[in-house]
């Protein structure tokens, strides 16, 4: 079923659901295009609908979305990686004096437990949750380069996580102000499932909020801060009779640190945010601990039939990733009418990047006595500043059935970009050995001699930039 007819029968639904449940409808469909390059691609799709009613102290929401992404990346060889989730979910929620109890089940599978406790004024209250379940991540593909594709045919790879969430928080509520801290834990677990090729994972993640917000008259403002910290180690498995092997070991430690400002008044928006990503991957030397081998990832019958070097060829690799990121921007929407009102909305955001990923990677490969190791040590830095421009509209009708048809677009526009390789000949004082590429000369980069384009090149044809970075979705809201 093709994205236009899934939209339709999300409509509906949410039209069955909206009057069968007569409290509130919502529906919203949206689509994002992050990267669209020759090497590089990324995109991601989805469609919801949820409903709510609302029966004394007793809240029903049910929900069900449509979620499907993409990407592709080439460095060497190709990886391609996708994933189509239909998840249902239905939930609970019982506010009695001091406690409120709530419960959500989905389709994943997944359930989640929350438990409450608060006063009668709600001056405070202390919450805690716990979910157990699994999520389908997508599935993984390994294309081999055009030298080997005859000889080895796609591997593909399914991954699926098993996690366990639990989570502290309090908010209090002081006059005008609002204060709230939370903290989460999160874990997985690595499980075999039957099948050939399969990724398991091992994750501890420790996720910290803290917010702070004032409401005087028109004004409100919210501050916010958040940190996170994993350690993740992913594990590539070939699974063949009863052998398992080890094919892709990756050891990942990754933080976060996003700390936001919002201020609005009236029809007036403005925000700010700082994100910083800091990510390593540390190779392990151990025997069997490659973060790649590709030839364990071959059926013996094959290995004992074919002979050739880059499937004997096992890497190692230790990366270092630092990034930053700076947006911030105004929205402004107007109104016009009353029981039937238009309402359109404008915004411009300004952003700023920069990030740089060293690479240290060996190479091993040995065959049958005979053992060589070669080192290529290598950076890639990327730095971008530009604007994203918003767009949108809402058709509204009010009263005892309030009807609200709302869409929007939104569209990256880059006014600075540079995408740097630096190789190991940059060493030895090779000053062509960096590659640089912004707006003004991709075309040419796109075109240029293939011997002088380096691995992870953005390659940007004409117009695409604005391809890259274009989001739009589409919402109707029904209130009873």
């Amino acid at each position: 079923m093709n994205l236009a007819k899934k939209i339709l029968v999300t409509l509906w639904v949410a039209n069955i659901a909206a009057h069968s449940l007569s409290n509130s409808g919502f529906v919203n469909c949206g689509g994002l295009f992050l990267l669209h390059t020759s090497d590089k691609q990324f995109s991601a799709r989805e469609c919801g609908v949820s409903d709510a009613l609302k029966i004394q102290n007793l809240d029903i929401r049910a929900d069900f979305r449509h979620i499907a992404y993409q990407g592709r990346y080439t460095d060497q060889w190709d990886v391609k990686g996708k994933s189509t989730l239909d998840i249902a979910t239905i939930g609970f929620e019982s506010e009695f004096r001091y406690i409120t109890l709530g419960i959500d089940v989905s389709s994943l599978p997944f359930v989640k437990s929350t438990l409450a406790v608060h006063p009668s004024n709600s001056l405070f209250s202390l919450s805690t949750s716990i979910a157990r379940g699994s999520v389908d991540i997508g599935n993984i593909s390994w294309i081999p380069s055009k030298e080997y594709e005859q000889l080895v045919s796609t591997i593909s790879v399914d991954w699926e996580s098993h996690f366990l969430y639990r989570s502290l928080s309090a908010e209090i509520s002081p006059g005008i102000h609002h204060l709230e801290l939370s903290g989460a834990l999160l874990q997985t677990s690595p499980r075999n499932p039957d099948k050939e090729y399969y990724v398991r994972d091992s994750v501890n993640a420790i996720i910290a909020r803290a917010g702070y917000g004032f409401a005087l008259g028109q004004d409100h403002l919210k501050l916010a801060y958040t940190f996170a910290d994993a350690d993740a180690t992913l594990y590539g498995i070939f699974h063949q009779e009863k052998s398992r092997k080890r094919f892709m070991f990756v050891p990942l430690e990754a933080r976060l640190h996003w700390a936001s400002a919002e201020w609005e008044r009236g029809n007036l928006k403005a925000d700010m945010n700082y994100v910083r990503v800091s990510g390593r991957i540390k190779a392990n030397q151990n025997r069997f601990f490659e973060t790649l081998a590709p030839n364990r990832a071959l059926p013996t019958s094959l290995l004992k039939s074919l002979s050739f070097s880059f499937l004997q060829k096992m890497f190692r690799v230790d990366a270092d990733l630092d990034a930053y990121g700076i947006l911030g921007g105004t929205a402004y929407r107007w109104h016009f009418g009353r029981k039937y009102s238009f309402n359109p909305g404008a915004g411009i955001e300004a952003y700023y990047a920069n990030g740089t990923l060293d690479i240290d990677k060996s190479i091993e490969t040995q065959v049958l006595f005979a053992y060589s190791k070669d080192n290529e040590s290598y950076r890639r830095e990327l730095k971008s500043a530009g604007g994203i421009l918003s767009l949108g509209a809402e058709l509204c009708r009010k009263g005892d059935i309030s009807v609200a048809l709302d869409y929007g677009i939104a569209q990256l526009i880059p006014v600075y970009s540079s995408y740097k390789e630096i190789l190991p000949d940059d060493k030895k004082g090779d000053a062509t050995s960096i590659k640089e590429t912004t707006p003004a000369d991709s075309g040419q980069a796109a075109s240029g001699d293939s011997e002088q384009k380096k691995s992870g090149d953005l390659e940007t044809k004409t117009g695409a930039v604005f391809r890259n970075g274009f989001a739009t979705h589409l919402a109707i809201k029904i209130l009873f």
